[in-house]
C-alpha cells in the first residue's frame, strides 16, 4: 500500500464514529509511526494525542457535537451544497455512478458522498479513479477543513492531514 492510500484509509477509521481501542492506541500509534510525510504525521500526532487526553465518551460527544449535529460539518459533503434539495439526489446517483464506472459498485448502506466512504474508495481505487473523486469533491472537503477550523475542532487535524495529501496528488490548485 502506497503512501496516500495509507493517509486516507487512516483517515476513512478515524472519520467514523469513534472506537474506544483508538484511545489505548498501539496499534494507531504505529500506523501513525509509518507515514512518511512529515507534515501529515505532525497532524496524525496531534489527533493521536487529543484522543489520549479525553474520554471515550467525551470522544463520543465531540464527534456527535461535530459530526451528527451540524449541517455546516457533516461529513455528507452534498448536504451543505443541496441541503434536502431534490438535486442532492440526483448529484448522489451520479456519484454512485462514479464508484460503478471505477469498478466499485457500492455495497454500503451509506450514501456516496460520506468522507469516511470517498476516502476508502480514494485508499483502493487506481490513482486515475481516486484523483478524480478527489476533484469532484475537493472543494466541498476544503469548505469541510475551513468549518472545522473555524470551530478549532480536533478533527481539523484530519481533515488538513487529507488535504494535503490531495494537493499532493492533485497539485497545488485551489479547487474551483
Amino acid at each position: 500500500m502506497g503512501e496516500y492510500e495509507h493517509i486516507f484509509r487512516l483517515a476513512s477509521a478515524l472519520l467514523q464514529h469513534p472506537e474506544e481501542e483508538w484511545l489505548t492506541g498501539e496499534e494507531l500509534k504505529n500506523e501513525i509511526a509509518s507515514i512518511e510525510n512529515q507534515l501529515v504525521k505532525m497532524l496524525y500526532r496531534q489527533f493521536f494525542n487529543h484522543l489520549q487526553s479525553i474520554s471515550f465518551l467525551e470522544l463520543c460527544q465531540q464527534y456527535a457535537q461535530t459530526f451528527d449535529f451540524s449541517d455546516k460539518t457533516t461529513l455528507y459533503l452534498t448536504y451543505p451544497i443541496f441541503g434536502e434539495n431534490p438535486d442532492r439526489g440526483k448529484a448522489l446517483v451520479k456519484l454512485k455512478n462514479e464508484y460503478f464506472e471505477a469498478g466499485y459498485p457500492l455495497e454500503s448502506d451509506e450514501l456516496p458522498d460520506y468522507l469516511p466512504l470517498i476516502l476508502e474508495f480514494c485508499s483502493i481505487a487506481p490513482i486515475e479513479s481516486a484523483r478524480k473523486m478527489l476533484q469532484i469533491h475537493r472543494k466541498s472537503i476544503d469548505r469541510l477543513l475551513k468549518e472545522l477550523s473555524l470551530k478549532d475542532s480536533p478533527y481539523q487535524m484530519l481533515l488538513q492531514a487529507c488535504v494535503e495529501t490531495i494537493e499532493n496528488i492533485l497539485g497545488k490548485q485551489k479547487a474551483s
